[in-house]
């Protein structure tokens, strides 16, 4: 028996002394030791929203939104869509409501500051002008055979089209009716060309016959003689062409403006004539002529004038005043002798 509590004590020993063994070996306890770094989630930086957003596709995704790493919901990242684009050349405004509830629907570390957090998303685009489109009918209209004759007016002069930026900014004539004899046309066009989600719109103006003129290169004023340098031809509506405008260059040369001529406007003939031979206020010789005598003498022309035209000229000695024809330049006719007469006395 003694033999047997012996081996008991001694059992009990060896147990005592694993157990200290183990105690040294073991791990700190996990309240007095330094916690695994990964075991404990870091919080994520607060997002940062974005104020103003410009979108080339048709949707809008939280990283347009968000600067910063977007975490929450399991699968949810930048990429992430959250509502469609608005059409090309519109903006769509997300409120700080809208938001709220986007970032409380995917646990987003973002929380708007005041209610008036907002976010501008505007989608980027190409314009098609009013200019473009009239260019496209000016061609689909030489292509019918009225060519360069023709200059077209729309109506709607504000017209413009947004086209998706990754699409082609170009315009395609799905129908064109001509009436020439009232000046209009009516047409439907697509933009852009070909597409089968093309935006389709009526398109109605004027189409107006053409006509060259010759028209001055720069202001012409008076006392200038038109030369060939100075004439331009300028294409301008037919209708708006009267018969009292010049439409043959060789009745412009060698021609002298009464009044000074705009640059690239047409020139009425009334605006025109021969270049003067006597100019107002300038010195003349007064001649009066028979078959048995010539008189002459010097005078003051109170009138421009040409070769043939009569103007007023005051005696230079006598100061009287006598019509005369224009001969020459500086040189005038006296139509009654006794006035000149007079002078050729006083003369002697």
């Amino acid at each position: 028996m003694s033999h047997d509590i012996t081996r008991t004590f001694a059992t009990l020993a060896a147990a005592l002394a694993l157990g200290a063994l183990a105690a040294v070996l073991q791990p700190a306890n996990a309240e007095t030791d330094t916690p695994d770094p990964q075991a404990i989630a870091q919080p994520l930086p607060e997002l940062s929203l974005r104020r103003q957003v410009m979108v080339s596709g048709n949707t809008v995704r939280l990283g347009d939104l968000f600067d910063g790493e977007v975490a929450g919901v399991a699968g949810i990242n930048h990429d992430t869509v959250i509502a469609y684009a608005p059409q090309p050349g519109r903006r769509a405004v997300f409120d700080a409501e809208w938001l709220a509830r986007l970032a409380y629907r995917y646990r987003l570390n973002w929380r708007p500051a005041t209610r008036l957090d907002r976010t501008i998303v505007e989608r980027a685009s190409k314009i098609v002008s009013a200019e473009d489109i009239r260019f496209a009918l000016t061609d689909e209209l030489a292509a019918r055979g009225y060519g360069d004759d023709y200059d077209i007016a729309l109506s709607n002069q504000n017209l413009m089209f947004h086209v998706a930026s990754d699409k082609s900014a170009s315009v395609g004539i799905v129908n064109l009716s001509v009436d020439p004899a009232a000046e209009r046309f009516n047409a439907i066009i697509a933009v852009p060309a070909g597409d089968p989600a093309a935006q389709r719109r009526t398109v109605t103006g004027r189409m107006y016959a053409m006509i060259e003129v010759p028209v001055p290169v720069s202001v012409l004023r008076p006392g200038e003689t038109i030369g060939p340098r100075d004439i331009k031809w300028k294409s301008v509506r037919a209708r708006n062409v009267r018969d009292t405008i010049v439409t043959d260059m060789n009745d412009l040369l060698d021609m002298e403006p009464r009044r000074a001529l705009r640059q690239d406007n047409p020139v009425r003939r009334a605006d025109l004539r021969t270049p003067l031979d006597v100019r107002k206020d300038g010195v003349v010789t007064m001649v009066y002529q028979t078959a048995n005598m010539a008189l002459s003498a010097t005078g003051i022309s109170l009138q421009d004038g040409t070769t043939g035209e009569i103007v007023r000229v005051r005696n230079s000695q006598t100061k009287l005043v006598v019509d005369a024809r224009v001969t020459g330049p500086d040189s005038v006719a006296v139509q009654i002798l006794p006035q000149l007469a007079a002078n050729q006395g006083a003369t002697k």
